[in-house]
């Protein structure tokens, strides 16, 4: 396997890219071991970690996390909670402190339901697809997003009772599925440069491949549904990928509240997206084109 080293001192190199059906992902690949000890999400849930309302009449972009574990848990941004009294996705990438309780900041992707069979949340096997998580960036709010997610099932026909994210996904199980027979993680991987029909759309990076080999198959279902809109095969050119990797401008930075421990930064240059460190190491980091 052949890597390349971005134009920039970024945290990972860039494998040879891989395409199908008008999806092309680059790999990543962290510079050095990481060194902030930490789990995500699907493993801290199986082992007593919950996320519920914030009480019995609940908030609909607000969520209690308790975290009694004795190990740090990310919550990279997009993640889809299910369950309680609306599905929600994750608003930022957050890191919860071991053994600690927090307020997560969620948005809805669940219209029509507001009823609770089940105090807890668990875990989807979806994140937010680009489209979704780059309108958060580009300042939309939940009136947004309930907007989005109805315009993909529509486009997508998939409409629920609830007008559900999940239910985009279900409907799109057998071709999400081969996605990623065709796409699979690479090994070491800790990260993705995603290109749809020749253009590039956004990175994701976390700096354990452990956690990010959790998270691959969730991310890779996003980057599918909105390639499947526009199937053309395009490659990629270099020139874009440097272009683009050249304007994360990591010194040009709007310092934001942390959810969680560390420091988050917003780009707000050419690039739109944020950033997670903590105990002086990057441990995420999400761009979009601007």
């Amino acid at each position: 396997m052949q890597t390349h080293a971005p134009p920039r001192e970024l945290p990972f190199d860039l494998a040879e890219p891989r395409a199908f059906g008008g999806l092309t992902i680059v790999p990543l690949f962290p510079h050095a071991e990481p060194q902030v000890d930490y789990i995500g999400l699907d493993e801290a849930a199986s082992r007593g970690f919950t996320v519920t309302e914030v009480d019995e009449d609940g908030v609909v972009e607000a969520l209690r996390v308790h975290n009694p574990l004795g190990e740090r848990v990310l919550l990279y941004e997009g993640e889809e909670l299910v369950g309680a009294k609306q599905n929600r996705i994750v608003t930022w990438t957050a890191l919860v402190e071991a053994g600690s309780k927090i307020g997560l900041p969620v948005h809805c992707v669940e219209h029509g339901r507001w009823s609770r069979p089940e105090a807890n949340f668990s875990p989807s096997p979806n994140v937010a697809y680009p489209e979704l998580r780059a309108a958060r960036h580009r300042g939309g709010g939940q009136a947004q997003v309930w907007a989005s997610v109805a315009a993909k099932a529509g486009r997508l026909d998939a409409h629920s009772p609830t007008g559900a994210q999940d239910a985009i996904y279900r409907g799109r199980r057998p071709m999400l599925d081969l996605y990623l027979e065709k796409l699979p993680r690479l090994d070491g991987q800790s990260g993705a440069l995603i290109g749809i029909a020749g253009e590039i759309v956004c990175l994701d990076y976390v700096s354990r491949p452990d956690v990010f080999a959790g998270l691959y198959a969730k991310l890779l279902r996003g980057y599918a549904l909105d390639a499947m809109e526009r199937p053309e095969h395009r490659p990629l050119r270099k020139a874009a990928i440097q272009r683009f990797l050249r304007q994360i401008d990591r010194k040009a930075v709007q310092l934001v509240d942390p959810v969680g421990v560390g420091t988050s930064a917003r780009y707000a240059g050419e690039v739109r997206g944020m950033e997670l460190s903590a105990y002086g190491e990057l441990i995420a980091m999400t761009v979009f084109r601007a």
